[in-house]
């Protein structure tokens, strides 16, 4: 539990741990974030603590590092967040979540700080990995990976479940109770102040002076990598995330043109 209490929580009372030890919140505002890895966490944790110092963490892109800079919200009462319209989550096109994980954290043999993951995978997959990797090797690692985190994710081999390829809805569950209010990670420029407006009126203006993000570099574009046989492989696996993404996507519809 972090030791940094909210600006907006003197006098309440403090709550047994409930929902909250999941969700990231602010010393100015209450609100309630939910992280899912590879859909958008790094910007999301860096524009959480603009909202603080009025500017981006130190760290950057190692901002994860950095929990006890941040508020938990453990320590409020479950009412608080039964009843608030701001706890939400950000979901994201699975395809698109799977190719950022391994062009960022498999591939990337330049990626030290995640070398260990790395490992695993090429260990446990059977990955052949070469600084030169052309198109048709990433299409057979991308496609063995899949395969291997199918079966990690049955648990039929051994070894825990790395939050980067958990599924979202697994995440999703820990909100089990609440009314999250799900945003989908393309969509997050203009969702995002649509839902935090009423209580943050500057939102738009923080989230672009926030600048930090966690772009993977793929050496080939989304149309050359993902091949139909990938993206079914990467869908089935992904099923339930999928429905979701798809569902979220379809409650909020269309980016709002300029002057509406």
């Amino acid at each position: 539990m972090t030791d940094l209490v909210p600006d907006w929580f003197d006098g309440i009372p403090l709550g047994a741990p409930g929902p909250g030890r999941f969700l990231f919140s602010t010393q100015k505002y209450p609100i309630y974030y939910l992280q899912i890895t590879k859909c958008g966490c790094t910007y999301l944790r860096n524009l959480l603590y603009h909202m603080d110092h009025g500017t981006a963490h130190p760290a950057g892109s190692g901002v994860h590092n950095f929990n006890q800079d941040f508020v938990k919200a453990d320590f409020i009462p479950a009412e608080m967040i039964i009843a608030s319209p701001y706890v939400f989550s950000v979901v994201r096109d699975p395809v698109d979540r799977f190719l950022s994980l391994y062009f960022d954290k498999i591939a990337n043999l330049k990626n030290e700080k995640d070398s260990a993951m790395r490992n695993r995978v090429v260990r446990s997959a059977g990955l052949e990995l070469t600084p030169d990797m052309d198109l048709a090797a990433h299409r057979k690692n991308a496609l063995l990976t899949i395969d291997w985190f199918r079966r990690n994710l049955r648990r039929a081999e051994k070894g825990k479940i790395n939050p980067h390829w958990q599924r979202q809805q697994e995440r999703l569950s820990r909100l089990d109770g609440l009314s999250p209010r799900l945003l989908t990670l393309d969509g997050l420029p203009w969702q995002l102040p649509a839902l935090l407006a009423p209580l943050i009126p500057d939102i738009a203006a923080q989230m672009a002076a926030v600048r930090v993000r966690n772009a993977s570099k793929k050496p080939f574009s989304h149309a050359e990598i993902a091949t139909p046989e990938l993206v079914e492989r990467v869908q089935h696996v992904y099923a339930q995330d999928l429905q979701t993404y798809e569902k979220v996507h379809a409650e909020w519809g269309d980016a709002p043109q300029q002057g509406e």
